[in-house]
């Protein structure tokens, strides 16, 4: 028996209290109790089942399956309770035509060295829930691709060369919308970037500096 097949022989060993946890798990109510923390501003309005999918299978039908994958007679366990929140869940709702870094770029061999700085091959590699934050990542993020960006007509009264000769990592932000989807447009003075401070503010859950229209608006659960 593989510890794959040890482990899950473990889990069905408390089938009767996973029988009455998922059926409790079912109430709107006893998920928020059990949530690891708020949701993040910008999901206010959201419940716990828009994210938070169950199989469409009974709860017995899924552990019928897991005890299958147990003794052999089935190649693949299945998810139990819920199916695991993932990039996929993310782009039910977020997914559009202008996305400026949509996450399967970055999963191709060329950006293997920029996912040590950041990980963008997936949306939780910046976001996640339950902590009140839009993204746990740095302002600086931008180092990990663009170090040796050249444009042959720069729009900016300071160079984007000499922006990054002088390491100022920090000001990307303060004029580009990393994905593209504000109505905004970017400053072509310096002096009217967005400061870190308010950019680390956004990024925690303060107020958003490139405006609140959008382009493409979420597509709801």
């Amino acid at each position: 028996m593989t510890p794959q097949h040890i482990k899950y022989a473990a889990l069905l060993l408390l089938i009767p209290f996973g029988a009455l946890a998922v059926s409790a798990f079912q109430n709107q109510t006893v998920l928020r109790t059990v949530a690891h923390g708020p949701i993040q501003v910008d999901h206010a309005n959201l419940g716990c089942s828009d994210c938070h999918i169950a199989p469409d299978a009974t709860w017995r039908q899924q552990i019928q399956a897991n005890l299958r994958y147990v003794v052999g007679a089935r190649s693949e366990a299945v998810d139990f309770g819920y199916h695991p929140v993932t990039s996929d869940t993310c782009l039910g709702c977020h997914e559009r035509p202008n996305e400026r870094h949509p996450i399967y770029r970055f999963r191709e061999a060329r950006f293997q060295d920029a996912q040590e700085i950041v990980d963008a091959t997936s949306c939780l590699g910046c976001h996640t829930e339950h902590t009140n934050e839009r993204a746990f990542t740095q302002v600086d993020f931008c180092v990990a691709c663009h170090g040796d960006l050249e444009l042959k007509t720069d729009p900016l009264d300071v160079s984007h060369l000499q922006l990054i000769k002088d390491e100022n990592w920090g000001s990307c932000l303060g004029c580009h919308d990393f994905h593209g989807n504000h109505a905004y447009e970017a400053p072509k003075l310096l002096d009217a970037a967005f400061d870190v401070d308010a950019l680390e503010a956004y990024l925690a859950d303060g107020p958003n500096p490139y405006g609140t229209e959008k382009l493409y608006e979420a597509k709801g659960p």
